[in-house]
Formats: structure tokens, C-alpha cells, sequence
């Protein structure tokens, strides 16, 4: 009897030239230089390649925020993905683009000449957002903005006539090249599209000559119920929080559900996490390198909360007290360390707006905060504190040797918690080798991700044809 195929896994790179960690830029090997330098871009580009990774990707932004470190800049997605496009072959290229500021008719244009010219890699992220700090409405002035009731209606009707202008614009067979008869293009391949909505008036066909892969990959972001219900609808992949594996499993088949019941193929429809990784050769390396990024974070206040969820007298603590002088070991097993956060706001995770309560899943960031304390005798208070906060804020991050990180691909995977993820380095440029030449060999021989390209276009790279 043959053996069941294992499933594959799908991994993207992030593309931000200083990483994604506030503090790892800080690190004497970190290589700041992305911020300003694009050939950064083009190194994380062929480093995907050189991983057999599906796709880079940096969320493009409209808004200003010069004091949000990883938000400093953000290059032109749709500009340096032409750019790395043509020094590599096979990774695919994930662009951003706001519906509610964007209009169909020009992100057209651009998503079907990056395919074109990349040979059936492009991707779009399809985001609405309106409200977050920094603008965008700041920066469009006068731009009739939808509000948070409109923006996924006008985001649906932005995808929908997107596609058209793409797919239905044109035939295949649309070059006659009849030099005899004087006949270019082929009579009657091309058709208006006509489109009249709420919010986009668009005649068409569109400028363009349609995409080489048979449907642009569309991923998604947000937790939302429109989010959601866009995502299930006009999406084959989504961006997701990382639940653990308990709640990621309720969640994972939540999604593939809302899949089904909008008519999709939740068999092909991708759950991808985030995940900041700090991996070294040993786990005892790896703790000490994300130690020495906790470490930047200077000052430390013990919040009254943290301490009185220990049964500790706040005003009688130091951040530099030595953990194994404070707290007894009984009050650092997970379940009652998950207690301690549940009932402390100020030391376990903050609830932002619009996620889902799954979200603070204490018991997660409890066995990671005590996973990365491991049995170090010169742990502080402090050292806790800064620990609890960095595993609150953000997406998840693993702390571990290659083994360890595979382990917790391949549980995942298995367990249906995700189909993949979006693998952000802390820093540049050190842990994206690290992840290709490490990491991903290990997931290699598990059987559990590819070691050749399957084709030159994402979506069948991705599985979703």
C-alpha cells in the first residue's frame, strides 16, 4: 500500500531591510543599511530563492510613522518586486495595495506586468485600512476616504472589478500577428468590461495583457468579521494570528469553514502565521542572543499588577532582583504562571482593537517566557518583565535550536493549526541565512517542504491550482 503524501508547507520571507524587531537593529551584527540601500531587497529576494521559499513580502504602507521603527520607510512594493523580478526565477513577489485608496484600473496595470514580466509571480495583499496612526488619511487630503462601515464594501467591489479588468479584458489568443493581412490583434479578442459600482466607474478593457498565471493570488489580513468575510470570499491565503495549537485549531477550521460556506476550496485555502525567529545551533545560543536584544530595553518598571499576581509586595522589588531569589519555583510552572498573567493586564498580552480574544492565549506566551528562562540562575524581575512584554507584543516569536523550530513547523502543519508561515527576521541579515541553510534542510529531509520549484508561478507553487 502506497504511503499517504505528507503535507507541504508553505513559507514566505519578509522583506524589511533592518528586520522586524524594534531592538534587534541595535545588535552589533544587525545591517541596518535596507532602510535606505534597495539592494538590500535584492539580497533578501535570492535568499528566498536560494531557500526554495513561495515569496518575499513587505507590507507596503501609506501612512507616516517615522517613530515606528519598522515603519520608518516601506519601499514601493510593486517597484522593488520588479527589481529583485529580474535577478531571480522562481520566489514570488507579495505586493500591498489599499482599497481604499487605491483604484482597480492602475493596480491592474501594475499586477499584470509584474506577472508578465516575472513569468506568473506576482501576489497581491489586499488591505483597508483607514484608521491607524500615521494617516493614511493625513496624507490623502481631499481623497474622498469610505469609513469603517464602507471600506470592505468598496474593498470587495475594488477586488472584484480588479479581476475583471485582469481576466476578462482580453483573450488568451489575443496576438494574430497577421503581417500579410495587416491584422495585429486578433478581431474581437478584447471586451469592455463596463463596470458601475457604488464606489468605481471603470469602462476598460484594461491597457494590459493578462497575467500568465490563471488567477493572481490574493492574501489577506485582519481578524475582523468583514476581514474575515472578505477573506473567505475573494482570498486563497490569510495572514493569521498565532493561537498555539489548541486555539490555532478551532481557529484553522473556523477559517476553512467560512471557505466552504462562501464557495471556496478550504482544502487549498492558506492559514500563514507570523513568526519572528531567534534560532541558533543550540538552544543555550539562541536564548542568549534574544537575552542580549531584551537587554536593549533599559528601563524596566515593575508594574504593582505583576508583582501582586506573584503575591509580592511591589514596593519591596527591584527589576534587578535575581528571579531565584524572589519567586519560588512553584509559581513559574506554566499553568500558574498563564493564572498570574490572566489576572495581571499590565504584564500579560494587551488586547488590541478588533483581534479575536484568542489572542491572549496566556498559557502560550507562558511556556515561551518560561522556555527562553530556561535554568539561568542570573535571570532578574526584570529580565521576566521585558520577556512577558515581548512575547505580548506583536506576532509569535520562537527561541530555540533548528530541531526545536522544525518541530514546531512540523506539529503545526500536522495538527491543521496552519499551512505555513511568514517568517519575519528580527534583524538583517544573519537569521534569514540562518533559516535558509539550516532550517529549511531540515524540513527538507522531513519531507515536509519542497527542494525544487514545482514551476516558475506562485500559485502552483502555493498549491492553490
Amino acid at each position: 500500500m502506497a504511503t499517504a503524501a505528507k503535507k507541504q508547507l508553505r513559507i514566505g520571507l519578509a522583506a524589511y531591510g533592518q528586520g522586524w524587531d524594534d531592538d534587534a537593529w541595535r545588535l552589533p551584527d544587525a545591517t541596518n543599511s535596507g532602510l535606505v540601500d534597495p539592494s538590500v531587497i535584492l539580497d533578501i529576494a535570492t535568499t528566498a530563492e536560494r531557500g526554495k521559499l513561495d515569496y518575499i513580502f513587505a507590507g507596503s504602507s501609506l501612512a507616516t510613522e517615522p517613530l515606528v521603527l519598522n515603519r520608518i520607510f516601506r519601499w514601493d512594493s510593486a517597484v522593488f518586486s520588479g527589481f529583485a523580478a529580474a535577478r531571480t526565477e522562481h520566489v514570488g513577489f507579495l505586493l500591498t495595495y489599499n482599497s481604499s485608496f487605491e483604484h482597480p484600473f492602475g493596480v491592474a496595470r501594475q499586477l499584470a506586468t509584474l506577472d508578465r514580466f516575472s513569468h506568473g509571480r506576482a501576489a497581491i495583499n489586499t488591505v483597508m485600512g483607514i484608521d491607524r496612526a500615521g494617516g493614511p488619511t493625513e496624507n490623502y487630503k481631499g481623497f474622498k476616504v469610505p469609513d469603517e462601515e464602507s471600506k470592505y464594501l468598496r474593498g470587495a467591489e475594488f477586488t472584484e472589478i480588479l479581476y475583471r479588468l485582469l481576466y476578462e479584458s482580453w483573450d488568451d489568443d489575443l496576438l494574430l500577428d497577421d503581417k500579410e493581412k495587416g491584422t495585429l490583434i486578433r478581431p474581437g479578442s478584447w471586451h469592455e468590461i463596463g463596470a458601475q459600482g457604488q464606489f468605481f466607474e471603470v469602462r476598460g478593457p484594461l491597457n494590459v495583457p493578462p497575467p500568465i498565471q490563471k488567477h493572481i493570488p490574493n492574501v489577506h489580513v485582519g481578524t475582523s468579521q468583514e476581514s474575515l468575510d472578505y477573506g473567505a470570499r475573494w482570498a486563497q491565503a490569510r495572514f493569521s494570528p498565532y493561537f498555539g495549537v489548541k486555539e490555532g485549531k478551532v481557529h484553522y477550521a473556523e477559517q476553512k469553514r467560512r471557505v466552504a460556506e462562501a464557495g471556496g476550496n478550504p482544502d487549498t485555502f492558506l492559514i500563514l502565521p507570523g513568526v519572528t525567529p531567534y534560532v541558533a545551533g543550540t538552544k543555550k545560543e539562541a536564548r542568549a542572543k534574544y537575552r542580549q536584544v531584551l537587554a536593549f530595553e533599559q528601563k524596566v518598571e515593575l508594574p504593582a499588577a505583576f508583582a501582586d499576581t506573584f503575591g509580592l509586595a511591589a514596593d519591596k522589588l527591584h527589576p534587578d532582583d535575581k528571579l531565584r531569589d524572589v519567586l519560588p519555583l512553584s509559581s513559574l510552572d506554566p499553568e500558574t504562571f498563564a493564572r498570574a498573567l490572566a489576572a495581571s493586564p499590565d504584564a500579560g498580552p494587551s488586547r488590541r482593537q478588533g483581534l479575536s480574544p484568542r489572542v491572549r492565549d496566556h498559557t502560550e506566551i507562558a511556556r515561551n517566557v518560561l522556555d527562553v528562562l530556561g535554568d539561568d540562575e542570573q535571570v532578574t524581575l526584570g529580565d521576566l518583565f521585558r520577556l512577558v512584554q515581548k512575547q505580548r507584543s506583536g506576532q509569535s516569536k520562537f527561541v530555540g535550536d533548528v530541531d526545536e523550530f522544525a518541530d514546531w513547523f512540523e506539529e503545526n502543519l500536522e495538527e491543521s493549526v496552519f499551512d505555513g508561515a511568514q517568517v519575519f527576521p528580527p534583524y538583517h541579515r544573519g537569521p534569514a541565512d540562518f533559516f535558509v541553510d539550516h532550517v529549511v534542510p531540515e524540513l527538507q529531509r522531513r519531507g515536509i517542504f519542497r527542494k525544487e520549484y514545482e514551476s516558475t508561478r506562485l500559485e502552483e507553487n502555493l498549491g492553490l491550482v
